[in-house]
């Protein structure tokens, strides 16, 4: 039996009994107004579920799409993406003597006044993703980037012409030529292709930068 009233876990005042969901009963505070449950339960999602999130972001699908053919809400999508991406371990490449490409790809979170920056590096010769950044392009954003690249002694640095690069990467290693970013420019074109949030011309917009970076930490290295 569910009692006729029960205290307020807000202001510890008087509710009362106020409707039922899903045959669950509802309460409302008289004083703050505000609706609660006596007890809350949390569904159990299966792995199977967190294998097809991981698929389905990879395949361009946003939180939304993924909610709808999961059967879950989109707080439980952006959970299991929070989850998946913190179980992500960054691949440590013992590499030396390589040529990476860096470049930055420009999208916006909420609003297209808010633009936030996805900054990386690939390896010229088997284009893999080496190390990634998302935020504003400052240049402490982009050290981040090149100090992970320096520290792989690489054989050369091609970027774009960008000044805060000049500063930041020993002359001798780097390399700026009207062609020498294609294979990083192609990324760029299909990251926005699999990726719906990162899309020019889409209803479909990433509203966290955290949300963004998690997204492409799945896509680039969960495999």
């Amino acid at each position: 039996m569910n009692p006729l009233f029960m205290k307020c876990k807000y202001c510890t005042k008087k509710c009362i009994k106020k409707g039922k969901i899903k045959d669950i009963q509802r309460y409302q505070c008289k004083t703050c107004r505000k609706y609660q449950q006596s007890s809350y339960t949390k569904p159990h999602i299966p792995q199977e579920k967190y294998d097809w999130t991981l698929k389905l972001n990879n395949e361009g699908c946003g939180i939304s799409n993924i909610g709808r053919l999961l059967e879950i809400s989109k707080l439980s999508v952006q959970r299991l993406i929070e989850r998946i991406a913190s179980k992500i371990k960054l691949p440590v490449y013992e590499e030396v003597n390589q040529s990476y490409e860096l470049d930055e790809l420009r999208t916006y979170c909420g609003n297209k006044k808010n633009e936030c920056w996805l900054m990386y590096g690939i390896n010229k010769r088997d284009r893999k993703v080496i190390t990634l950044c998302v935020g504003r392009r400052t240049k402490e954003n982009i050290k981040q980037i090149t100090a992970a690249i320096l520290a792989m002694k690489p054989k050369r640095i091609y970027t774009d012409g960008l000044n805060v690069y000049a500063g930041l990467v020993p002359k001798p290693k780097h390399q700026v030529f009207q062609y020498c970013t294609n294979k990083i420019e192609r990324h760029n074109l299909t990251l926005r292709t699999h990726l719906k949030r990162l899309s020019r011309k889409t209803l479909c917009y990433t509203k966290n930068a955290a949300i963004l970076e998690n997204c492409l930490r799945i896509y680039c290295f969960g495999g």
